[in-house]
């Protein structure tokens, strides 16, 4: 198929036809049954092999917001746009089908109202007494919700990735990948770092110290690291980074990888041990501007905490702010100012609060969170706090701290899945989406600015 821009109109796979080798026979009722569970669960049309539409089911029809008979003797170009439809491609996708080739993937449709429809869907071409095909049934499901929100979070790491110095390693500190920033301030080729250890921007003695072991052996337990760090050049120079090292865990909570963002600030600490050299005749001018250079460093370390504490919506009227790194009074507060304020610009009704990324809190942080909880169901907005690990609920339990208040989850997957549930997204007991008819009318995700 082709592509539409940038997007992707679809990604499939072709399977060979099917073998015509007779196989045992299905009675009529386990046939019958087998149709009806496959009408009652998925999305159906059915084509002859030109492409034109023999029927559909009431799952496609509320999908597409088509009734049959408007879709009854159509072709399937119906639901693309013109450029794809005269495409080599789109051709050949027809042509295959006629060959009784079963494609299979992710496609691009278009609803009645010219909106995307994404389908995780299969072409199946059925054959006929002689083996020979004489139709096409499409089974499919929606995924367009997945399929925005992906894209929503790859723009947002595209962004970061253009903005900032960035590198991925393994938790034992191997280097995975980095992007061009990271290798512009190191002077360094990718091939010359993936594969070696962290240890090749740092002196032999930081290499060998203990602090430095330490250093790694706090990311493998989980714990993000951040602050001002001097690292060395592929020539050998000096370079000073405001830096945070962020661990990240897969949906088993398991971890497998960090990933470091920095700032190269060589040239603001250098002005500063510059200025603390001169003579004290120009001691406060050199005050000034290393006040100066500090107010920069907040400003990086404050952006920095920015990024690393988006709340973002990620579901319609579901919002989610990962927490990394060390929280105190301070941050919290911001956190509940930003939090309020994204309530009311998009009315969400959850709000997931992931902890998962902090190593400890006191009693005023633990305070502070019910607080939080309390303040946003003011609004109407019900909270969830994930990723609570074991020495957190140690600490809070230690403290006597009154946490009637809380709700909590042991991974952000729980309490997204919690948050789909309440909103009747979710069937937990079954593990899976409803279908589109039993699903309750959402919104198209928004994007706010």
């Amino acid at each position: 198929m082709t592509t539409t821009g940038k997007r992707t109109t679809s990604k499939t796979s072709t399977t060979k036809p099917a073998s015509t080798k007779p196989t045992a026979a299905i009675d009529n009722g386990t046939a019958q049954a087998l149709g009806t569970a496959l009408d009652r669960s998925n999305a159906m049309i059915e084509f002859d092999l030109k492409g034109t539409v023999l029927r559909a089911n009431a799952n496609f029809l509320a999908l597409m917001d088509y009734s049959e008979a408007e879709l009854i003797g159509k072709h399937h170009s119906l639901f693309v746009d013109a450029k794809e439809a005269r495409s080599a491609e789109y051709k050949q996708l027809w042509a295959s089908l006629a060959k009784g080739v079963l494609l299979k993937g992710e496609f691009r449709y278009l609803a009645k109202d010219g909106q995307e429809v994404w389908l995780e869907a299969s072409y199946n071409p059925l054959l006929n007494s002689s083996g020979k095909p004489h139709k096409v049934i499409l089974l499919a499901s929606n995924i367009t919700e997945a399929k925005n929100a992906r894209a929503n979070i790859d723009s947002t790491i595209a962004a970061i990735e253009r903005s900032m110095a960035v590198i991925e390693f393994a938790p034992d500190g191997t280097i995975q990948q980095a992007n061009p920033i990271f290798l512009q301030v190191m002077g360094y080729a990718e091939e010359e770092i993936v594969g070696q250890h962290h240890r090749l921007f740092v002196t032999k003695d930081e290499a060998t110290s203990l602090t430095y072991k330490q250093f790694w052996t706090s990311l493998a337990r989980g714990e993000s690291q951040r602050g001002q760090f001097q690292r060395i050049t592929k020539s050998g120079e000096p370079v000073w980074l405001e830096a945070s090292y962020n661990p990240i865990f897969d949906a088993s909570g398991q971890l497998v990888r960090v990933v470091k963002f920095a700032y190269d600030i060589t040239a603001q600490f250098n002005q500063a041990v510059a200025l603390m050299g001169k003579k004290s005749s120009e001691l406060e001018a050199a005050l000034e501007e290393s006040r100066e250079a500090e107010r920069v460093r907040l400003e990086l370390d404050r952006t920095l905490q920015e990024m690393s504490t988006p709340v973002t919506p990620i579901w319609d009227e579901i919002l989610l702010l990962p927490l990394v790194g060390i929280v105190d009074s301070t941050r919290t507060d911001d956190v509940m100012r930003k939090t309020l304020d994204r309530i009311s610009q998009t009315s969400s009704k959850m709000f997931i609060l992931d902890i998962s990324g902090v190593p400890t809190v006191d009693t005023a942080v633990a305070n502070q969170l019910i607080k939080i909880t309390k303040a946003t169901r003011i609004m109407g907005c019900e909270t969830l706090v994930s990723g609570v690990s074991s020495s957190i609920a140690h600490t809070i339990v230690e403290l006597g701290v009154d946490i009637s208040e809380l709700r909590t989850t042991a991974t952000l997957k729980d309490a997204f899945s919690t948050c789909l549930a309440e909103m009747g997204v979710l069937d937990l007991q079954r593990g899976r989406m409803p279908s589109r008819s039993q699903q309750p009318t959402l919104h198209r995700q928004r994007t706010y600015r």
